[in-house]
């Protein structure tokens, strides 16, 4: 067992030292041979490791892109630090069960801890709590809930949600898994920066409450990911205020903003919701999987997932002890927030600064390269570390196939992989920056390959 996990520690080190110069990834068809080999029954007889690791290599690792490569800056990618790796190790080794303070009070503390760090760098007041989920779909729902809880049962088929244009979808199916009717979900249109703006929503809530409705919470973006925009906060709290709406602020993708001087500015307001959703392994350099929601009334959260059932009686928490497992959906959990206690205290704060600076930075000189470069368009200039545009050929007869012909050629390189998304009904190409291993010089090579493929493109 000794030798197979220094083989696997060879690898991961390895792995990780070479992504540069690694293919991004493939993707198989089902038909393929390694995905037939990979079929089957178990065996009834043990396997060595040696022939499992080596059928992980053949079958398993080029079948699968590396979003921690340098130039991989499609959707939001994930590109852990090293120490947060190690975190992840040590985690899976304890086993530590983190879902009450009776069995865990060390991996308790610890998540407490973690989770000031972010309430402060938010700018929450004491009584804020929170719980580390498996990511922002379930811290979104957990808020949703907890949002809920706080209407009465006759009035919850007559509540209406407001959401942004440019939400995450996950809001979507947090409605559906609640049960809330799609008409009750009202759709709030944003403006032509793509922002959530507070006299949309006031606009919005009016005529609801005219027709016997209960305008009841509101969805805002603290970094969209479709663009990373983010909605007019301070203007959507003062109508949440004056209103009475909860307000949640998915920041999953764009909270980490919050380190920088610039982004504390552009994220102003995200200390007034009554909960926010957040993704460290997004932004914060953190192995998959790992999410936060944070409350703002603390207290809510145990008052609305809280049971006791026989099986239970012996964990009962005292007054200053915590049972992570009241504070959400999971009663079992593992130990998230090791790796981010770790990494943080390992690297130290201002490497996660840096981080969030050096992404806005390239995602600012991405859009400058692409402005040089003849025929390519922004759609919609760089919003924290998003950037979204398209290449306009003058003898195109139809821009929005080119474009998709471009990024297959894209990906097809092995070398850089973009995605798309559509805004306003446009297609566009997304870049999305929050790798620290990404440098200028991918930049300038991902914009002289969109060039050169897009001439090719033309003259076939």
């Amino acid at each position: 067992m000794l030798a197979a996990a220094r083989n696997v520690q060879a690898w991961a080190f390895q792995h990780h030292e070479t992504l540069e110069t690694q293919p991004i990834g493939l993707t198989a068809e089902p038909s393929f041979p390694q995905m037939q080999s990979l079929r089957g029954p178990p065996e009834e007889a043990p396997t060595p490791f040696d022939e499992i690791f080596q059928e992980f290599r053949s079958n398993v690792e080029p079948w699968a892109y590396r979003t921690n490569h340098p130039r991989f800056l499609a959707f939001v990618p994930g590109a852990p630090s090293v120490p947060s790796m190690i975190g992840d190790w040590l985690t899976a080794a304890a086993n530590f069960f983190a879902g009450v303070w009776l069995e865990g009070s060390g991996p308790a503390q610890v998540e407490s801890t973690v989770l000031d760090w972010f309430r402060t760098w938010l700018g929450m007041p004491e009584g804020t709590s929170g719980v580390l989920t498996a990511g922002g779909s379930e811290a979104n729902l957990i808020a949703l809930v907890v949002a809920r809880e706080q209407i009465s049962f006759a009035d919850r088929d007559r509540a209406i949600i407001y959401v942004a244009e440019q939400r995450h979808w996950s809001i979507d199916r947090a409605a559906k898994v609640m049960g809330i009717r799609r008409d009750r979900v009202r759709v709030v249109p944003v403006d032509d920066q793509f922002r959530l703006r507070g006299d949309v929503l006031q606009a919005c809530i009016e005529p609801d409450r005219k027709a016997g409705f209960l305008p009841w919470a509101v969805v805002a973006n603290a970094g969209a990911t479709n663009t990373g925009t983010v909605d007019a906060l301070d203007e959507i709290a003062d109508v949440c205020n004056r209103e009475s709406l909860w307000l949640h602020i998915d920041g999953a993708y764009g909270w980490a903003a919050v380190l920088t001087e610039d982004g504390k500015r552009e994220l102003s307001g995200i200390e007034r919701a009554d909960s926010v959703t957040l993704d460290p392994h997004k932004w914060l350099a953190q192995t998959f999987d790992v999410g936060c929601v944070l409350v703002r009334n603390g207290k809510l959260l145990p008052e609305t997932f809280a049971t006791r059932p026989d099986y239970l009686q012996d964990v009962t928490p005292r007054e200053d002890e915590i049972n992570y497992a009241d504070y959400g959906i999971a009663l079992t959990r593992r130990f998230r927030a090791l790796k981010i206690w770790l990494s943080v205290r390992m690297l130290g704060l201002d490497w996660f600064r840096q981080l969030v600076q050096h992404s806005c930075d390239l995602a600012q000189y991405a859009q400058a390269k692409l402005e040089q470069t003849e025929h390519f368009e922004i759609l919609c200039p760089r919003r924290l570390s998003i950037l979204c545009f398209r290449h306009m050929s003058p003898k195109s007869a139809d821009v929005e196939a080119e474009n998709i012909r471009l990024l297959e050629k894209l990906r097809e390189t092995g070398r850089v992989f973009l995605s798309s998304t559509r805004l306003n009904g446009v297609f566009a190409i997304r870049m999305c920056f929050v790798n620290w291993r990404t440098t200028a010089a991918d930049v300038d090579e991902i914009v002289e390959l969109l060039a050169k493929l897009a001439e090719n493109t033309r003259e076939h």
